[in-house]
């Protein structure tokens, strides 16, 4: 059997495309290596983000109806789970100085969800609508030739091979389609992240609707602990996130901040409940995901994550550009240009995101809490983005610079070089 489209990686922009496409009329295969999707053992953030035109789209929820809904791109996503709204972000100092993110009103800038209940709901809407699910198995190797597609598949020890005639490959970081077919070679390559995450319960100080994170080496990494929210069904639980590297284990890290930082009494009575871990390797973004018979979408190629609403408006826009190729139309171009404008990591907002957290090793703790503190008796609007965060707190504290000069002459002088310092500095 050839298929209309193959589909690797059940997703949410993997799910999102099936169900499209078949909306569409196009025979569609989703190959998944996953057992049960709704089992989430890899770590993400699990958070719709509310900024304004965030991702290409601006999202709506509406939760006393459950659904998740697009108002730029047009699609809505039912979802049987919880929310718990995010109304505050601090980024802290060594003196606990704090950058604050609110709205006045306290309405919500991000929710967080479960994963695992959304992809159960959409692996059941696209299986009922007749999408061809094949799962415990992984697509290691594809061929795009102009006749289409043929993937090579193993489960289960048994290897087989799909046909199609366009691919999607919706894989995630680290992507290996992206690998096989020689895309990862038009990418820069920026470094490699280990990312541990921890649920405990009984942590002191924790509230749901915050999100936090502690800037300085006394808390143990040149990159900052955070901390969010806990899954769904234990919003009660604290996630507390440590990015680290080989040669700074966020292990290591995670045992610093919980018990020998200056806030390691938070977690004096605190019990680990679930541990979750990732590593990705951080590529620039690919200027042409859509080339030749395959589009890669969503965090296959991207520099950072998509968030479910960025690989949602993924899939859908994929499976548009799918069904116009098979008519003989110009879709894969369209999709190019789409995701080019749509993701801020393709223009400026990459240097925003690598440069804007850059803070350590260029700033010592005391350099820390001097910037925070003029931000210190501001709140800035409510905002989880990467991009327009950064941006919001460099712009309250450079609102004086002459005051910096002034006081503190030899900051101002590293402020100068702000734009030069990279993630891969603080890793590294």
């Amino acid at each position: 059997m050839v298929y209309d489209l193959a589909i690797v990686g059940a997703g949410p922009g993997g799910l999102h495309a099936a169900k499209w496409a078949n909306k569409k009329g196009l025979k569609v295969a989703v190959i998944e290596k996953r057992k049960d999707i709704s089992k989430i053992t890899r770590y993400c953030s699990e958070h719709i983000i509310l900024d304004e035109d965030y991702n290409g789209d601006t999202i709506k929820v509406d939760t006393a109806a459950g659904k998740i809904i697009s108002t730029k791109n047009g699609w809505e996503v039912n979802y049987r789970g919880e929310f718990c709204p995010v109304t505050d972000k601090y980024y802290s100092s060594a003196k606990l100085y704090h950058c604050h993110f609110a709205w006045p009103d306290k309405r919500p800038f991000a929710y967080k969800y479960g994963k695992g209940t959304l992809l159960k709901g959409m692996l059941e809407e696209c299986l009922a609508l007749g999408v061809t699910y094949i799962n415990e198995t992984t697509a290691y190797d594809v061929v795009d030739s102009p006749a289409g597609v043929e993937l090579k598949c193993v489960s289960k020890g048994k290897k087989f091979k799909i046909q199609a005639k366009k691919l999607i490959a919706a894989d995630g970081a680290s992507a290996q389609l992206a690998q096989k077919l020689g895309r990862n070679t038009e990418r820069a390559y920026l470094g490699f992240a280990l990312v541990l995450a921890v649920y405990m319960s009984n942590v002191k100080n924790y509230s749901p609707s915050e999100w936090r994170g502690w800037w300085g080496r006394c808390y143990g990494s040149n990159l900052a602990p955070l901390m969010g929210t806990g899954p769904e069904g234990h919003f009660d639980w604290a996630d507390m996130i440590i990015l680290g590297s080989p040669k700074d284990p966020p292990d290591n890290v995670f045992e610093f901040f919980t018990k020998k930082g200056p806030l390691a009494f938070m977690f004096e009575n605190a019990k680990i409940e679930a541990r979750h871990c990732c590593s990705t390797k951080a590529f620039t973004p690919l200027k042409q995901p859509a080339k030749g018979n395959s589009i890669m979408i969503g965090d296959a190629a991207a520099f950072v994550e998509t968030q479910a609403q960025g690989a949602l408006s993924c899939g859908f826009r994929a499976a548009e550009a799918v069904a116009k190729e098979l008519e003989g139309k110009n879709g894969f171009e369209e999709y190019n240009q789409w995701w080019l404008k749509s993701f801020e990591f393709n223009d400026e907002g990459m240097m925003q995101v690598t440069t804007g957290y850059a803070l350590i090793p260029t700033y010592t703790d005391d350099e820390i809490d001097y910037l925070f503190s003029l931000c210190h008796d501001h709140t800035m609007d409510g905002s989880w983005s990467q991009y327009k965060s950064p941006k919001m707190m460099w712009n309250l504290i450079l609102r004086d610079p002459e005051k910096i000069k002034r006081e503190r002459p030899e900051v101002w002088a590293k402020i100068q070089t702000r734009g030069t310092a990279t993630l891969t500095d603080s890793i590294t």
